[in-house]
């Protein structure tokens, strides 16, 4: 019995841990300056990192991510392979596909969703960038404690699934 409630507390913190983890991963990424040629300036979008192998790429994301440019057309999407992006997978510490990254108009990745992520969600953070064309990390802006978190929150918006 003491066994079982122990391996119990192991395997939940361990969840827990790997959790957090990742959403450090996430919010790591969001603040750093990210150079993407293939993506132009001057408009909101969402950058799709994905595998040639990746179920969840094919049946769940590709597909959620069409509903959001039907939903909204002036946002641009653009897939691309962790092959090809290798460079950019390692200096964002990115552990899974599919991964959305959605940059705001003037270049900055303001959310990394590892994981899965439904267009709601990606609608949701595509307005909070919309609304504002300034960088998110503008040094002259106080966050107060209720947005800090709320930013957080939506950093980490999907679970994790491994490569």
């Amino acid at each position: 019995m003491n066994e079982r409630i122990i391996v119990i507390v192991a395997l939940i913190s361990l969840v827990v841990f790997f959790r957090g983890y990742i959403g450090w991963r996430s919010r790591r990424a969001t603040q750093q300056d990210v150079k993407l040629t293939h993506f132009p300036l001057g408009q909101a979008g969402v950058i799709a990192l994905y595998t040639d192998h990746c179920v969840q790429c094919e049946r769940l994301q590709k597909p959620a991510l069409a509903r959001l440019q039907q939903r909204r057309n002036d946002i641009v999407v653009v897939w691309r392979s962790i092959q090809e992006e290798a460079q950019l997978v390692k200096q964002l510490g990115i552990m899974t596909v599919p991964t959305t990254l959605v940059r705001n108009a003037n270049g900055l990745i303001t959310n990394v969703n590892m994981g899965y992520v439904d267009e709601d969600v990606l609608m949701h953070q595509l307005s909070a960038v919309s609304a504002s064309t300034t960088p998110v990390r503008n040094g002259n802006r106080q966050m107060s404690n209720e947005d800090a978190l709320m930013h957080q929150l939506s950093i980490i918006s999907a679970p994790p699934h491994c490569l």
